[in-house]
């Protein structure tokens, strides 16, 4: 057969030519030599290191004698899930031999965890603060990121032993007190103590280099007990001191309504209501128109024979009705089964439970304060000495009355002995111009006056129509029966329709009288008033917390 019938070969395709004929079959693009680059980029070097608890990455932070977590960020331009590497080691090892390390995973752009347990580190340690360093890196299935900057702690496995608190000297109850404290004879000195007096709020303190330090307490009863506990640089505890201080009553009168001995006026409501166990509750005024969230029953004796529940129905005041320098407590009873009877439980200066045993206690009988109608009190209030017989007991005022006769505004003149009043109806209409005395309640205060003296303010809150005005200045004139004052329209829509108790006291101290008002549940709203006007509204601030009682 000549060359020319022969038949023509097919050039050999090969099967990377095979393959791109099939891509382009397929309409595939070609993958370019900058795509491919992008399939295989090693991890980026982990960033924004960080501990829990929380520590600066140069050294200057001293960690507690618990575990610790470490955090680093990491990322890959291709994504995916990366092995993220971490080592921690002392930071005085000469070889940088790692004393934990490990490798955990983590996506792209999130943190990888470590973490390190607290007998490593009380191993390594030694039974001293020591310094660790920690470093990461990341890596893929092909390549290993450069290890990051290397950031450092301490940790302190020290617990400090028993502190040593200097006996006080003399105290007195409501006024602060110095208390001396030293670092335990051996072990670690510690940085700082925290102390607390009579189960209070703790309060930390710095000591110096020797491990010395003062704290200042403020005695609230005739006897209490301090406990200081000694702490390490890391904020670890170690033992506790207790002592007890006993404090003398104050030597001057204690100020309106403060049963603490702090010279910070208190509130006082009854249980049984609000959402109050039975009892008398006493929450500590905090001097800014607050006041402690943690009651205390001091009615918690009853009247020394019946349990705490002989206080429901209930109207209690507080006042120097004992002629002592603390405050007393008057209980009275506009209903119930004691309807119009009352009695003064002699105050303690401390804010302890009253003890309302023989002595202590005065009764007011049943029928005493009766008006000439024969009715009972069906409010009752501290006014000071507005009838200006100066017995050295407390008047009261009041209103009584009945649908037949009406109701009036009364004053309770007070006699040479603890508990005797003498009634007298006042010609007093009330701030609408009427005698709805029935429409009305009442809260007084006692305002300090030069010379050592005190004036009667006095709060009327008409609950169906939320008008609240403020009389100063009240003086009664027990013959005629005829009172004057300095009116004030303090607001109107104030708690309109709403379930109070009230209490009276100058809260913040400015001189000027404020509100409480414990309603549903032991919701307390505190009402701070100022720029007092004859013609206009004050100005109020409110406060708001509620009582949680044990």
């Amino acid at each position: 057969m000549s060359s020319s019938h022969r038949p023509r070969r097919r050039p050999a395709v090969t099967a990377a030519a095979a393959l791109g004929l099939l891509i382009a079959a397929a309409g595939i693009a070609r993958p370019t030599a900058a795509s491919a680059a992008t399939q295989d980029n090693p991890p980026a070097v982990p960033t924004n290191l960080r501990t829990s608890p929380v520590t600066s990455c140069d050294g200057a932070t001293i960690v507690g004698d618990g575990d610790i977590y470490l955090y680093a960020k990491v990322s890959d331009p291709d994504g995916g899930t990366l092995g993220v590497d971490f080592v921690l080691s002392r930071h005085d090892s000469q070889s940088g031999e790692a004393i934990a390390e490990a490798r955990v995973s983590a996506a792209s752009g999130t943190n990888g965890v470590y973490l390190i347990r607290r007998d490593k580190l009380e191993s390594a340690a030694g039974g001293s603060i020591t310094e660790f360093d920690w470093k990461v890196r990341a890596a893929d299935s092909d390549h290993t990121s450069d290890w990051s900057t290397t950031c450092h702690f301490s940790f302190d496995p020290t617990h400090p032993g028993t502190p040593v608190i200097t006996e006080p000297g003399a105290s007195t109850v409501g006024q602060p007190l110095s208390i001396a404290v030293s670092a335990p004879g051996n072990g670690t000195v510690p940085t700082g103590y925290r102390y607390q007096l009579n189960g209070g709020a703790p309060v930390n303190v710095s000591a110096d280099a020797s491990g010395n330090a003062t704290v200042t307490v403020t005695p609230t009863g005739s006897t209490n007990v301090l406990s200081v506990t000694s702490v390490s640089a890391g904020g670890n505890y170690g033992e506790t001191a207790t002592i007890h201080i006993i404090s003398a009553p104050p030597s001057t009168n204690q100020a309106d309504g403060d049963l603490t001995g702090d010279d910070i006026p208190d509130l006082l409501t009854v249980g049984a209501q609000n959402g109050l166990p039975s009892g008398l509750w006493l929450a500590p005024g905090t001097g800014d128109g607050g006041v402690s969230a943690s009651p205390s029953n001091i009615g918690v004796n009853g009247n020394g024979y019946s349990p705490p529940s002989y206080f429901d129905d209930s109207v209690v005041i507080t006042g120097r009705f004992t002629q002592g320098p603390e405050q007393d407590v008057l209980v009275y009873f506009p209903a119930g089964t004691y309807v119009g009877h009352g009695m003064i439980i002699k105050g303690n200066g401390d804010g302890s439970p009253l003890n309302p045993v023989s002595g202590n206690s005065f009764n007011i009988q049943g029928g005493s304060l009766q008006d000439i109608y024969g009715d009972n009190p069906v409010q009752l209030a501290n006014a000071g000495n507005i009838s200006g017989r100066s017995t050295g007991f407390p008047d009261l005022v009041g209103i009584s009355g009945d649908s037949a006769n009406g109701y009036a505004l009364n004053l309770y003149a007070s006699g040479f002995v603890a508990g005797l009043f003498f009634p007298v109806a006042l010609n007093a209409t009330t701030p609408d111009g009427t005698a709805d005395w029935n429409d009305w309640t009442v809260a007084t205060t006692q305002l300090p006056t030069p010379g050592g003296g005190s004036s009667t303010a006095m709060f009327l809150w008409n609950k169906s129509t939320g008008e609240l005005d403020l009389w100063e200045n009240l003086a009664a004139d027990p013959e005629t029966g005829d009172l004057t004052y300095t009116a004030y329209p303090v607001a109107t829509g104030w708690h309109t329709g709403a379930a109070l108790s009230l209490r009276a006291a100058d809260a913040n101290g400015d001189g000027v009288p404020d509100l409480w008002a414990v309603s549903e549940g032991g919701t307390v709203t505190t009402d701070l008033f100022t720029d007092l006007s004859s013609t206009a509204p004050a100005t109020v601030t409110r406060i708001t917390g509620t009582l949680t009682t044990p």
